[in-house]
């Protein structure tokens, strides 16, 4: 994760910990906290197929859900208040699809637009690195 993007998703405070799995298993999550306060959760998920984030399955995890258009990179998102979900082609035998979802939690900039944009750059930023991680072909 690069600091300069992660940075304005976290809260306010001193001490940074960040605990997480590595993204080689079938599904990988990243805790960043600050101060003992929740402050970004990242899941990355290999599947076999595509899930749609605007899909009615799904519709459950957000509130206020906007369809995240265009993105830079083929696949399709969705993004809430606190969250968004992106589904990505990855084009490997043992990765056919993959699927990242993040939430923020504590954090000080409190105005919606400002947290949808910041989360929408990580967004950006974050994908095509995973994508690169796991040496993703599409």
């Amino acid at each position: 994760m690069s600091e300069k993007s992660i940075s304005p998703l976290l809260p306010e405070g001193k001490k940074l910990v960040m605990q997480g799995d590595p993204l080689v298993d079938m599904s990988g999550m990243c805790f960043v906290a600050v101060d003992s306060r929740k402050g970004v959760v990242v899941g990355a998920e290999k599947t076999d197929r595509f899930y749609d984030p605007m899909g009615e399955l799904v519709e459950y995890k957000f509130t206020n859900r906007k369809k995240m258009d265009p993105l830079p990179f083929d696949g399709a998102g969705a993004m809430g208040d606190t969250n968004f979900v992106i589904s990505a082609p990855c084009g490997t035998p043992d990765v056919p699809h993959l699927t990242v979802s993040v939430s923020v939690g504590d954090r000080a900039e409190e105005d919606v637009d400002r947290r949808r944009a910041d989360m929408e750059a990580f967004a950006l930023a974050f994908v095509p690195s995973v994508k690169k991680e796991l040496a993703c072909t599409a």
